[in-house]
């Protein structure tokens, strides 16, 4: 990593004026006990989702200048590829588990050998989505849009959970042999979103909140093909930090606190996937760093919530594996 980079040096200046490096957390213990005893060193997975993506390589950046940390991340071609990958021991870490609805089949063959470390987002909304100015308002009326859409709905990347839900819904309503769902990517999927918007098109993708489009374009979701309105999508969801089984014995204890504790609000995901969508020619990492730089005191107030967790007596715990904060607001 290069450290003489511009944003990096701001991100190291901001670190100590806010004091992140501050005796407290760097004397904590290990998550096992005896500090010489946990591993410096962690491998993270993220997928191509922006607002996953962009929290992972803050929390990478904050690790690695905060608690010195050797940090690998590997960006992988869907969510069952992370699943897996913590499963099995070869990443410690993913922070975009959407429980306990769409990603509940890669989470079923997990568990045992993964656990739910905390929240990273609570809160979410999945379902079909068109731009505002379609005359269209249902799922049920998509079929007088079959010709001008050429009998397709624009998915993700193949064998995303969202792609698998639409195709539920298209058969629901009885439009399976109307529809097909195009699996492609997020990247190429969201270009074909911006190209429809800026010609006035229809068009249908595969949506989900957080997600920067929606501060992008003015879109809505079709009735009966969303979140709490169809048992497809299901109730709210909430994003989950998954980790290794043993992680919380493997790491310094004021480590696994961070990862934890850090849970972003509408306001803070909005602004990450912002600077990470405009960050031009910055890598990923420095636009992590200047994002760091620019909201000091949303860092300042995750690690003093870890400083806190790291000084508690005894392990630090995670989630039981059915834990929900959205649907129990809901009841």
């Amino acid at each position: 990593m290069n450290l003489s980079s511009t944003p990096l040096r701001s991100f190291i200046a901001v670190v100590a004026a806010v004091g992140l490096l501050g005796t407290g957390l760097a004397g904590c213990g290990g998550g096992g006990g005896d500090s010489q005893d946990v591993s410096r060193k962690m491998n993270m997975v993220t997928v191509n989702w922006i607002e996953g993506m962009a929290f992972t390589y803050v929390q990478e950046q904050i690790m690695e200048n905060q608690y010195d940390m050797e940090v690998d991340v590997r960006e992988v071609g869907g969510g069952g590829i992370a699943f897996s990958s913590v499963a099995e021991g070869d990443r410690d870490y993913f922070n975009e588990a959407w429980l306990p609805t769409t990603h509940q089949d890669p989470w079923s063959k997990a568990q045992g050998n993964a656990a739910k470390l905390g929240y990273t987002y609570k809160g979410t909304s999945v379902g079909l989505t068109v731009p505002a100015y379609m005359d269209i308002s249902s799922v049920s009326e998509l079929e007088n849009y079959r010709n001008e859409l050429g009998g397709e709905i624009n998915g993700i990347e193949s064998g995303a959970a969202v792609n698998d839900q639409t195709r539920k819904i298209l058969e629901n309503n009885g439009l399976n042999d109307e529809f097909s769902v195009v699996a492609s990517s997020g990247p190429a999927t969201w270009q074909a979103l911006e190209n429809a918007v800026n010609n006035e098109q229809p068009i249908v993708v595969t949506g989900w909140y957080p997600h920067w489009k929606w501060g992008s374009f003015d879109l809505k979701y079709l009735e009966g093909a969303q979140t709490g309105q169809s048992p497809v999508f299901g109730d709210p969801e909430d994003v989950f930090k998954i980790v290794d089984s043993e992680f919380t014995e493997e790491f310094p204890k004021e480590v696994v606190c961070f990862l934890k504790v850090s849970e972003v609000t509408d306001e803070e995901i909005e602004s990450l996937m912002g600077s990470f969508r405009n960050r031009g020619d910055m890598s990923k990492r420095e636009a992590a760093s200047q994002w760091i730089e620019n909201h000091s005191e949303d860092v300042n107030a995750w690690t003093k919530q870890a400083e806190e967790c790291a000084a508690s007596d005894g392990p630090v715990e995670t989630l039981p594996d059915d834990a929900t904060y959205s649907r129990k607001q809901s009841t």
